[in-house]
Order: structure tokens, then sequence, then C-alpha cells
């Protein structure tokens, strides 16, 4: 159990600290002389995040049989829970509150990772070299689109237009998630392996445009809006 444990903790938890400091070491000393955002604030709403994961995937698991359900249920209970922690007044339009968002979308990515590669770890009983890909692809993607989805949430709160955004995000989860149906139905197949791979390109392709080639121009939008400026926005 324990070792089951500690591997579910590697495979949920690494992707999220790989992607934060793949997005954020542009965006923070000593890339710029002055961050983009506060770390204790970050690191805070990360943990936020991690929590509230853990508590959404111990109701998660009640649902487990509904694959349905659960793909369109939990992909706007997510979306919610992003929004929810970080529309307060304070975080409206603010530039940082963009990067608050990403961290705490990896938070809840990491956690919902760790107990979807925990609870399939047990059920299975015994894992070879194949499916230890497959969890880690799930917990890539997973991750992925939560990380991205709080940068999309957070640039709705940080641009005070909250249903346009939100919106966005809910979509790409739901689309994601219902993709990925067939494989918790029938998990072997040539049907079950394309849906995995069809869900791991829609990760991919949603965290590169969120992450890489929009924040930047988030960033300097919300700047904007703030009446600031810098000349130091990566590209």
């Amino acid at each position: 159990m324990e070792l089951t444990f500690g591997l579910a903790a590697v495979i949920g938890v690494a992707p999220a600290m790989i992607m934060m400091y793949a997005v954020l070491r542009k965006y923070t000393y000593p890339a710029v002389k002055n961050p983009f955002f506060s770390d204790p604030t970050f690191f805070k709403l990360f943990v936020v995040g991690l929590i509230a994961g853990t508590v959404l995937f111990s109701v998660y698991t009640y649902f487990w049989g509904n694959v349905m359900i659960n793909a369109i249920m939990f992909s706007l209970l997510e979306c919610l829970i992003l929004l929810v922690v970080l529309n307060l007044k304070r975080f409206h339009r603010k530039s940082d509150t963009v990067f608050y968002g990403y961290g705490l979308g990896l938070g809840l990515g990491a956690t919902m990772s760790m107990g979807m590669t925990y609870y399939l770890l047990e059920l299975a009983g015994s894992i070879d070299a194949q499916g230890i890909v497959i969890l880690v692809i799930m917990a890539v993607s997973k991750t992925m689109v939560l990380g991205a989805a709080g940068l999309t949430v957070g640039e709705a709160v940080a641009k005070t237009r909250i249903a346009e955004f939100t919106a966005q995000a809910v979509l790409v989860n739901m689309v994601f998630q219902l993709v990925l149906v067939p494989w918790f139905m029938y998990s072997e197949g040539f049907g079950a392996y394309l849906a995995l791979a069809m869900s791991l390109i829609i990760a991919v392709v949603y965290f590169y445009k969120t992450a890489f080639v929009s924040l930047p121009n988030v960033v300097r939008e919300v700047l904007r809006q703030e009446g600031k400026k810098r000349d130091d926005i990566p590209k």
C-alpha cells in the first residue's frame, strides 16, 4: 500500500511541479528583476488546489460507475472550484491573478491525478510498464488541462469577464473528460487507446496555447487595464 501510494504521489505531483517550473521561470527572479507575482501567494493557492482536489476526488469515488455523469458533472465542478476560490475582489483586475489561477489549477490537477492513479493501481492489483505509461499520460493530461483551466479562469477574474472565459474553461475540460469516456468504459482495444491519445492531444494543445502563446498577451492586457506597462514581459 505504501509503495502504491508513493508511486501515485510521484505520478500525480511530479508533472505539476515540472509544469510549474516550465511556465513560471520566465516570470520570476532571476529571469526578471521584479517578479510578476508573489511566490507565497502562488504557493498558498497551490496548496488550496491540493486540498480542494483531495476533497473533490473523495466525492468522485462515490460516482465511479457513472462515467458519463462524471465527465459532465466533474468537469463543471472543477472549473467552479477555480472560480469560487479566485473570484475575490482583491484578485479582480490584477495581472498576477492569472498566475494564481495557474497555481490553483496545478494543485487541483495534481491531487485529482494522484487520486485517480492510486485508485487505478489499487483496482489493478499489479501493473506493468505499459500500465505505468498509461497512468503517466493520464496524469500529465489531467494536470495540463486543469493548469490551463486555472489560467483561463484567472484571466476571467483579472479581466472581470467571468462568464466568457469560465465558459471556455468548462467547455474544454468537458470535451477532455468526454473524450476519455471510451477508455474508462473499455480500457483496452483500439477505441480506448484512441481516446487516450485524443485526450492527450487536447490537453497539450490547450496547455500550450494558454501557458505559452496567450499568457504574455494576457499579462500585457491586464497590466494595461491597471494603467501599468512593463518592458520585460517574456515573449
